[in-house]
């Protein structure tokens, strides 16, 4: 079945039920792993994801909840003798920095391991990136601070689903979603807070993001932890700003596409 599930759906910091956010398309040649925290492999079993059908890893952004697991994944994957090769798929400015992480744990060109390449996207607006079987990937930059960094949208079989990644609300995430069934849109605090993190949204500001783009549904993850006691009254503070379906992120329930 293709689909998208969360491997974690936390902010920065994760709770003890929710661990930072990542997650994964998969479609019957393969999965795209968006972002990759700690003990990705785990991750994706509890996914229900062979980690060896793994075709590329997408890292949006150096921010550690977003790449620190990379080093354990490649070592994972070697140790479970994978032998097809892997693609790493970063920023321009993020190739040399991750090869550079890869390398100091030992896991870059090592005898004997499969291939491992880690290959820049393009960085313009709704920029083809790759495509795996029928899914479909462009990206287009956001606004993250000083940071780098880009949302994805990836299609399959005509239903796309837009992730913002880490983001303050920004016109590229609304027309990168446009058209789109379902948006994914980082909701770091609730709107009392807003200002807490500059960078970042709100879930208000990101029911706004959604009603811009006319999805029919939004997503809210990349919640942080101080406020994972009060996720219903987060989605109530989108849906005052979005008239269609609102859901607060379930890690490890396959979404289908």
């Amino acid at each position: 079945m293709t689909h998208f599930a969360f491997l974690g759906t936390s902010g920065a910091i994760p709770s003890r039920v929710r661990d930072t956010t990542s997650l994964v398309f998969v479609v019957p040649e393969g999965a795209v792993l968006v972002d990759c925290g700690g003990s990705p492999v785990q991750k994706l079993r509890l996914a229900g994801v062979d980690p060896l059908a793994l075709g590329s890893v997408i890292v949006t952004h150096l921010h550690p909840d977003h790449a620190y697991g990379l080093p354990a994944l490649v070592q994972n994957l070697v140790l479970l003798d994978r032998q097809t090769p892997l693609v790493v798929r970063c920023r321009p400015e993020h190739v040399e920095p991750l090869v550079s992480l890869l390398k100091l744990f030992g896991v870059w060109e090592r005898p004997g391991m499969f291939s491992l390449w880690v290959r820049a996207i393009e960085s313009g607006e709704a920029a083809h990136a790759f495509e795996l079987g029928p899914l479909v990937v462009r990206t287009s930059p956001v606004a993250h601070g000083s940071m780098p960094n880009f949302a994805i949208r990836a299609e399959a079989g005509g239903r796309g689903v837009v992730y913002s990644s880490d983001t303050e609300p920004c016109e590229a995430v609304v027309a990168l979603a446009r058209g789109a069934d379902t948006l994914i849109h980082e909701a770091t605090f609730p709107d009392r807070d807003r200002g807490r993190f500059g960078v970042h949204s709100t879930a208000g500001e990101a029911g706004a993001v959604a009603a811009r783009a006319g999805v029919r549904r939004l997503i809210l993850t990349h919640i942080e932890a101080d406020y994972h006691d009060e996720l219903d009254a987060m989605a109530d503070e989108a849906r005052r700003r979005f008239d269609g379906v609102v859901e607060i992120a379930q890690e490890f329930v396959p979404y289908p596409m």
